[in-house]
């Protein structure tokens, strides 16, 4: 199954057209200042011609992107990538006219990799970077020197070493620019899709939960009229065992019957004990109960211990949502992974409660182990390999609102263990 973030790769990202353009307006205004101030009035010699053309490019492709877009336009990765490289293109090309490497404006070439690396993904990150790397070098050979007899300066003021030192400087810079701000912004952005999907998945539940309750108000609901009318349709046939209606009276009763046996089914669901408790309480074995019932892989066999402490107790908590989902989760992770066998011990201390989910299976990987709780992806293409990423970083957060947490362990006799620990105090025990 492909992972829900890589299917975001062509997607529409949170950058919009009117943001891109005005960042362009602000770089067009600067460099036609600079260009004016640095050729009238510092009189330092350059191609102003070619210059000012550069600039009229970058104004007239603002201006039709203005007219064939509305600005609300929110660029997807292709467009963005394109509108960077072309600001890449357009300041190297200005630079190459005005001094290469010599121009202190050339440090203006990491604008748009800090752009690049907040909102594209990896592989048009490296591209631009790579862009800008070879750009950098094409400027130590290739360029226009700058001289001005206003300001004392020369062709020759810049040795080969000191614009070594600057192309140096600039090439590490933007390769650790690049990488840092990637690196902070893919995690906001895991973060942010694995949010959404705890938010989707919670109102799934609230929508199911919804629909228990009404449920449950229909069975309680119709459970007396239907006793009602059960009676009188008995005195009706006690009444009539010789009439004519006898026959269709019996018909009635037996149909009476058979409601009365849906609405038990209903009520009695494994789901549930009773209409109200239904709603708004939970037994910690009974949602274990509910949870497995979903697999019926007869290849994994589950395993359920608990101590005397939740038997005879019979401890009820109010219903959560957050940790329903959790275990859901956590249990639907260990079988996926599960070989032949899926152990669940629930655990009384003190103050706490424990329940460790066990499975046959190969364990964690030693690659993932460090990132497990996190939005973590993997980005392996063998489909036997399944992911966790989202699912754990879900429950892990769901919980640590307030029950309690989550730790992983590998089994020294083969496969994962995840033990969630829940605090009494905060489950209201």
């Amino acid at each position: 199954m492909k992972n829900s973030l890589d299917l975001l790769q062509n997607e529409e990202i949170n950058l919009r057209l009117r943001t891109l353009n005005l960042i362009r307006w602000t770089a067009i205004l600067g460099q036609f200042l600079a260009v004016i101030v640095a050729f009238f009035y510092f009189q330092i010699v350059f191609n102003i011609y070619f210059c000012l053309s550069l600039i009229l490019l970058s104004v007239l492709l603002n201006i039709a992107v203005s007219i064939l877009y509305p600005l609300t336009k929110i660029l997807n990765y292709n467009e963005t990538f394109f509108y960077l490289v072309f600001d890449l293109i357009q300041l190297v090309s200005l630079l190459y006219f005005t001094g290469g490497l010599t121009n202190p404006f050339c440090v203006l070439i990491l604008a748009p990799l800090v752009i690049a690396s907040t909102y594209l993904d990896f592989r048009r990150t490296v591209a631009i970077t790579v862009v800008a790397i070879i750009s950098l070098n094409f400027l130590v050979y290739y360029y226009f020197p700058l001289e001005s007899e206003t300001l004392g300066i020369g062709k020759e003021d810049f040795s080969g070493f000191e614009i070594f030192l600057i192309w140096s400087a600039l090439v590490i810079t933007s390769i650790f620019i690049t990488a840092y701000c990637f690196r902070v912004a893919d995690d906001s952005r895991k973060t942010r899709e694995a949010l959404r999907l705890t938010q989707l998945s919670l109102s799934n539940a609230e929508q199911v939960s919804a629909l228990m309750s009404l449920t449950a108000a229909a069975v309680h609901e119709l459970g007396t009229p239907l006793s009602t009318i059960s009676i009188i349709n008995k005195e009706l046939v006690n009444n009539n065992k010789d009439g004519a209606l006898n026959e269709d009276l019996l018909v009635i009763q037996s149909q009476l019957e058979r409601c009365k046996e849906i609405l038990e089914r209903i009520r009695s669901n494994n789901l549930s004990d009773k209409s109200n408790e239904f709603i708004n309480q939970l037994n910690f074995i009974r949602l274990i109960n509910e949870i497995v019932s979903a697999y019926d892989d007869k290849k994994i066999k589950f395993h359920i211990f608990f101590d005397d402490y939740f038997k005879g107790n019979n401890i009820i908590i109010p219903r959560s949502t957050e940790l329903v989902h959790s275990l859901t989760n956590i249990i639907d992770n260990a079988f996926k992974f599960a070989s032949s066998s899926i152990e669940i011990v629930l655990k009384n201390d003190n103050k706490k409660i424990m329940i460790e989910v066990s499975d046959d299976g190969p364990g964690f990987a030693s690659d993932i182990y460090p990132f497990l709780g996190e939005p973590y992806i993997r980005n392996n293409k063998d489909k036997n390999n399944k992911g966790l990423g989202l699912g754990l970083f879900i429950s892990k957060n769901l919980l640590a609102k307030s029950l309690g947490e989550i730790k992983f362990l590998n089994r020294k006799n083969k496969g994962g263990c995840v033990q969630v620990i829940l605090n009494k105090g905060a489950l209201g025990l």
